[in-house]
């Protein structure tokens, strides 16, 4: 059985200690300031993406790693001897799937197994770990595939957000929507359903408030919950971020808790201060 290299994107958020530990290959999408492009994650942070929308009083757009980048890479691990398995951001929020999937196809469709997490942020990252908890164990890379698109469907992927002005960017919530939020302290709070992104709660009053709303759904959902992890993510709330953690550990003692920092593309969409949670259901 050759060697498995696990690819994913750098939507998945994942921190580079645990990229690092465990050989994670993370392909980063694009930054486009006007004239300027960056790599998120590579020579770009969320801090770096603030900065500039402040002072260009713009946004930027993003963009997938290429058809290009992926036959380099994939080519390159094929070369040493890997088999390689790539769990990509949701094929319904980046074109970074379909270049995936030309790339396979162009260039062995016998050694590059794909995962359509259907997700981005850490509801791509909780299956990379559980592909990663698999490799080391010798799993075939054929199964884990199978089992990890198994459990897509069962992912939940949350974000509460401290600014609604990223997402009237995005059309997701109307200018009078934004409007109404910051006079009556509006919290959306949304998530991920059929590989979407959707408006799903509106929380009145404090951030923190909010997060409680996030953490009573994990609490209630304990029965039914694969508590091997439970995974936060923010862009620059790590004052909140504590005080979840915190909570997790109260009433899960347990489980796994993997804390990561968004990347530019997560920040981009959900704006600083934004607090995401992902686990799996049973």
């Amino acid at each position: 059985m050759n060697k498995i290299a696990i690819f994913t994107d750098s939507i998945a958020d994942l921190s580079e200690d645990v990229k690092a530990a465990h050989h994670i290959i993370s392909i980063p999408h694009y930054i486009n300031f006007d004239t300027e492009i960056y790599q998120d994650g590579v020579n770009f942070i969320a801090e770096d993406l603030y900065k500039l929308v402040r002072e260009k009083k713009n946004f930027p757009k993003t963009t997938a790693a290429t058809h290009e980048d992926f036959i380099f890479l994939f080519e390159s691990y094929l070369n040493f001897g890997y088999d390689i398995l790539y769990i990509g951001v949701g094929s319904k929020f980046s074109l970074a799937y379909q270049n995936a999937l030309m790339t396979k196809e162009q260039v062995n469709p016998s050694r590059i197994y794909i995962v359509d997490s259907q997700n981005l942020s850490s509801g791509i990252g909780i299956l990379v770990l559980k592909a990663i908890k698999m490799r080391d164990q010798r799993v075939s890379i054929g199964v884990i595939q199978q089992r990890l698109t198994q459990l897509v469907p069962r992912i939940k992927t949350q974000f509460v957000l401290k600014t609604n002005e990223y997402m009237i960017k995005d059309k997701m919530i109307s200018p009078l929507m934004g409007l109404i939020g910051r006079i009556f302290k509006v919290k959306p709070l949304i998530h991920v359903e059929n590989g979407e992104l959707k408006l799903y709660k509106k929380s009145f009053g404090s951030l923190k408030k909010a997060i409680r709303v996030m953490l009573q759904e994990l609490f209630e959902s304990i029965i039914y919950l694969d508590t091997e992890y439970v995974l936060v993510t923010h862009s620059l709330a790590n004052r909140e971020v504590l005080f979840m953690i915190s909570q997790i550990k109260k009433h899960l003692p347990n489980v796994q808790i993997v804390e990561s920092n968004a990347g530019c593309v997560m920040s981009m969409h959900c704006g600083p201060g934004a607090v995401g949670l992902t686990y799996i259901t049973i």
